[in-house]
Order: structure tokens, then sequence, then C-alpha cells
């Protein structure tokens, strides 16, 4: 803005210097002196009032309009800047180059891109290469391009406001969901209470739940909601974890801080800052936490970033003794991503490759525009997609989210219809989709005593044995949630010191609702002699006995048991169905029980802390007269047989 006001403000200076005003009227003269008093003055309506005396006096005054033009583009009414820019340039076009530019930018801005081309063309047409504001008329020409064909290819997404239940009078922006899509939790600008009220209004978070498929009217966080500004929040995917912005706070390390809350027994902690290095002097905020809680994503504008505020990510390592996450150093998301503009509200959606974001410098339509781009081979994100028109408009759009199954959106905008800025919905079209997620859900518990247990839980990729994601079960009543994005085979082991560890596998292929996810009740078997366990992630192909590759992370699963409880001693188990020779069958588990033996010696384990037995088909878990009881059947187990 501040540009296209020195441009006319130049053009009224050289007027008045050189006392070469388009008006012979000494009424019309007077007034617009006294109006160019009040704009130094930055007060507008009165400056408005004298220019309108002086246009009544002389209505073909072109200063006059164009100091008009100005006031309006301070006061931002664009509609308004155009209107006088318009009848100046009618008036006299030749010496007023620069307000083709003007006017150029403040139609960009109306969403009118072909007239902000034409006036782009005009400025071009006049104006000699050497000058000032040549290239970025240019590149204004290029948006307009890029901006008119972008409309022209616009899908038929609409946007829905969400309504009463969800926004109010007030603004409403920063969605953030949890994977089951039942809670939704968003930052409202509301009027400043006790020692802020001086300070008119403040940001708190409101929650809005979800009751068969209606939104539930919003209530304030209240056990996080603070005097002071707490917005742009990220909810982790089961809901205990919610990362968010607080500025000017007493331990903050510069003006806006990233903050972290836990949620225990249904009631959030005191907020914790999250410290170096994710805070610094500078500005952070916006986090995005990944489903599996590895990586951190947030915008800033500290040093070392391309332009003013851009997108960073921290990798967790671990823990500190005190329960703190212990984040890795920020890593700029590179080129990209970043520009030397504004990069802000970071999503990294469930799929943990798929980022959503807002920029005001790649290609849009004005304001501030959502892109999306993919994370390829874990290293490189591709050139950026602008999600096109209607979700983009020449208004500001930020904060999109995109739910579990990544099929529907959440974004806050300010376009005509809404209150401010207003929280919408729409569908998604197929080509801006994550990869879709589910998840699972659960209880781990003691087998004999039905007590929930606080277990470890542990995600991995049977492909390449990488760990996917780790979480763990609640105390108070044993309850965990994981994402499971599609199309690939996972192994999930669930361990407690002091009992047998839990495997489990999931080959996920198609979407299931977050109305319908994978649940489990995990009964844990405490280390007691006789006590066994299935272990779900051993592979052989059929009728053979070499361990496929798939099993190393069950393996290594066992190992780790058996390293810490050094005192078991344990009997591996192959069990095959009913199909074939017996003699062939009982060969065959003795075989398989004997691959892991080795394997497990092989690796460091004591022989005399093993034993191996093949059991055919004689001890069948299932009924081998369908294929679900048979598979069953197909089965390698531990034992402990010594503690």
């Amino acid at each position: 803005m501040k540009s296209l006001t020195t441009i006319l403000l130049f053009l009224l200076a050289l007027s008045l210097s050189a006392q070469e005003l388009s008006t012979t009227s000494r009424k019309a003269q007077k007034y617009f002196q006294s109006a160019y008093s009040h704009y130094q003055l930055h007060e507008f309506q009165s400056a408005i009032e004298e220019l309108n005396k002086a246009l009544d006096a002389d209505a073909n005054f072109v200063e006059a309009m164009l100091m008009l033009a100005d006031v309006y583009n301070e006061l931002k009414e664009d509609s308004l800047q155009v209107i006088y820019l318009e009848k100046a340039l009618q008036q006299n076009s030749t010496h007023q180059t620069k307000a083709y530019y003007v006017l150029g930018n403040a139609n960009y801005r109306l969403g009118k891109y072909q007239d902000a081309l034409t006036a782009f063309r005009n400025f071009l047409s006049r104006a000699s290469d050497s000058h000032p504001f040549y290239e970025k008329a240019e590149s204004k020409q290029q948006l307009c391009l890029f901006a008119i064909t972008l409309r022209k290819e616009s899908g038929n997404a609409q946007a829905k406001n969400m309504g009463a239940m969800v926004n109010s009078e007030y603004d409403e922006y920063w969605p953030s969901l949890t994977v089951d899509g039942k809670t939704l939790i968003y930052t409202r600008l509301v009027p400043a209470t006790g020692q802020q009220a001086r300070r008119h209004f403040q940001e708190d978070f409101f929650v809005s739940n979800n009751a068969d498929g209606e939104w539930q009217a919003a209530s304030p966080m209240s056990s996080i909601n603070t005097y002071y500004n707490e917005g742009a929040q990220s909810i982790s995917a089961d809901g205990k974890l919610l990362f968010f912005t607080a500025c000017t706070q007493i331990d903050g390390y510069g003006s806006c801080d990233i903050y972290y809350a836990r949620n225990r027994k249904g009631v959030w902690s005191k907020p914790q800052n999250a410290g170096e290095p994710v805070n610094s002097a500078a500005w952070e905020s916006q986090p995005s936490i990944s489903a599996n809680g590895e990586y951190l994503y947030f915008a800033s504008n500290r040093k070392g970033g391309k332009g003013g505020m851009d997108i960073w990510r921290c990798q967790l390592n671990g823990f500190y003794s005190s329960g703190v996450p212990r984040w890795s150093e920020p890593q700029n998301l590179g080129d990209s991503i970043n520009t030397p503009g504004n990069e802000t509200s970071p999503f990294i959606h469930a799929d943990g490759r798929t980022l959503y974001f807002a920029s005001d410098r790649h290609m849009g339509l004005g304001g501030f525009d959502i892109f999306f781009s993919r994370l390829v081979n874990d290293s490189c994100w591709i050139k950026p997609v602008n999600m096109g028109f209607p979700i983009n408009t020449h208004k500001d759009e930020q904060g999109l989210i995109v739910d579990a199954v990544g099929e529907r959106a959440y974004f806050s905008s300010d376009r005509p219809g809404s209150q401010g800025l207003d929280i919408y919905q729409f569908k998604l079209a197929a080509s801006m989709r994550p990869t879709p997620v589910s998840y699972v859900q659960g209880k781990v518990f003691d087998e004999v005593n039905r007590n929930p247990l606080c277990a470890q839980i542990e995600l991995i990729d049977v492909d390449n044995n990488t760990l996917v994601a780790q979480t763990e079960s609640c105390w108070e009543k044993g309850e965990f949630l994981m994402c499971l994005p599609l199309g690939k085979e996972y192994a999930f082991n669930v361990s407690h010191p002091g009992y047998l560890f839990h495997s489990e596998n999931f080959a996920l292929q198609q979407v299931r609702k977050a109305s319908d996810p994978i649940s489990l009740d995990i009964p844990l078997n405490a280390i007691e002699v006789g006590s066994a366990t299935v272990l779900r992630n051993i592979f052989f192909e059929t009728g053979k006995y070499a361990l496929l590759s798939q099993s190393k992370a069950e393996l290594e699963k066992l190992i780790i048991f058996l390293d810490k409880n050094p005192l078991v001693k344990i009997e591996i188990g192959g069990h095959t169905d009913t199909v074939g020779e017996a003699e062939m069958n009982q060969s065959l588990s003795e075989n398989r029980a004997k691959s892991v033996y080795s394997y497990l010696v092989e690796h460091g384990v004591n022989k005399d802390r093993l034993e191996y037995r093949g059991y055919g088909f004689s001890v069948p878990m299932a009924s081998n007269e369908t294929s679900e009881g048979r598979a069953k059947n197909r089965r390698t187990e531990f034992k402990i047989i010594a503690k």
C-alpha cells in the first residue's frame, strides 16, 4: 500500500510545488490545499470533505480526483479508489502514466483481473523500460493472465460457510481437527476482558464437537485461554497434545512463541513454552504437528529465511528426563516452498507428505492464496499448486486443513457473505487430495485383572522395517489412537514392562471413514511361565520356511524383549493349518520355528535361553473349516518356559 501512496503523493507534490494544478478555480484550489493539509495529518475524512468541495467547484479537477483515489487507498476502499482513478485518467491520461499502474493494482485487489490487465498494459505502453515500476508491471501483467486462466479452469468446489454454531460476528480462523473428525478447535477474535481490556480484542480458542453429523455450539477452552493472545493451534492426531501460538508472554523468547499443552484425564495442563531451538528472538507462529508426532512445522521470520515469513520444521529427537520434547534445529523448507514474500499457515496432512500453506508471492489470485505441495523421496518438495477458484479469491485465504480421509477441507476467508473472517468447508477435488488415512484406536489392559496399562505402541512399515509412528496408551483408560496411511502394510507392536509384547498386522488398501476406524482391545499377558503370544509379523512364503525380510522388525522386537528380560527362557512354536499331509505340516512347522531360533542365535541371543518346537496342526486357535480360521492357525508363537 505504501508504495502506491508514494506514487500519487509524488504527482500531487509536483503539481503543488510547480503551481500546475489543472483547475483555474481559486475556490477549488483553496479546498484542495486544505485537503492536502488534512491528508498529511492522516485526517482522511476531513480530506474527503474538502476534496468533494473542490470537485463541486470544478468537476474536472484532476489532482483532486487523484488525491481522493489516494485517500481511498489509505482507507482500503479499492472500489472508490478505482472510480476516481478512472475519472482522472478520462480527464488527462497523457501525463498520468503512473496512475495506470496504481489502477492496475487496485483492480487486481478487487479481483477484476481483466480490468487490471488492461491498466498494466496501458502503463507498459506509455512507460519506458527504465521506469522504476516497469518490471513490476510486467510481473503484475503475468499475474493477471495467470488469474484469468485460473478462473476459467475453476472447479466445481463450493465453499460452504460453517454457520452460526461455529462462526459469529467476530473473526474465526486457524481451524484444526482431530483425526476422528469429531472435534474442531479454532481461534476467535473476541472483545478483551480483565487486564487486557484496553487492547479491545484478544485471540482465544473455541471448540465445537460433531454429534450425529452436526456441529454443536462452540464454547471457549477456558483452561488454556488467558487475558493474552492464544491462537493458530494444531491438535495432535489423538487429541491429547495441543501446539499453539502465544504472544507477549513473560517466558517468551520473541514477540510470539510456540507453546504446547497436554490433555490428561480430560483436563488441559498448564501451557509450556516449546523452548529453543523451536522459538527464537524472532516471531514463531502457526504450528502444525505431524500425525506421527515426528515433525513440527511452523511459520517464522527468523534469520536465515528466504524473505518475510517462511515455513520451517523441526524433528523430534526424543524427550528430556522432565518429559519435555527435544527438537532438532529448524530447517527451512527451501526455495520450492518459501519465497521473498510471505508463506504462512502450514498444515501437514496425516499422510506426512502433503503440505498445505498460504502465500502472498506464489502465483495467485491476490492477497494470500492457499497452495499445496507433496514431499518426494522424503527430501524434495514439488512445485506448489494453487488450489484455484473458488477456494482462492482476490481476498485473503489462510489456515486450510484437510480431514484424515482427504475428502473435506476447512479454511478461513473474509470473502463476501462472511462476517469478517469465517470458517468454511468444501469437498476437495481429487487432484488436490492427500493419501487417505485411516486410524486405529483401542485400549490396552491386563489380561487377568482388566486394569488399563500405559503401554508403548509402535507402527512399523514392514516393507522397509522403518518406524512410522509411536505413541502410548494413556494411564487413566489405557486408550490410544494412531493414524494409518492407506496402501501400506504395517506391523503394530504393543509393549509394557513386565508383560509379553503384543503384535498385529494391517494391510490397508481401502478407505475407512472416521466413523468406522479399526478398533482393538489388546490384553497383555504378564511374564509368567506358560504365558504365550503370537508373532503376527513373522512371514514365510507358502509351504516354505525361509524367513522373509518383512519379518525383521518383529524379530528385532523379540530380541529387545529378551535383552530387557535376561532371566527369561522361551520356546519358539510353529503351527500350521490342516491343508496337506500331517507329516508335511509337522516338518514345516518345526523348520519354521527353527528359522526363528536360528535368527535369534545369529543375532546374539544365547541359545541356552531358547528352544523350538513344531506342533503341526495339533493346536489350532480357530476352526480349519474357513479361510479366516486357517489363517489364524498358521502362526509362530513364543512361550515363556522359565523366568
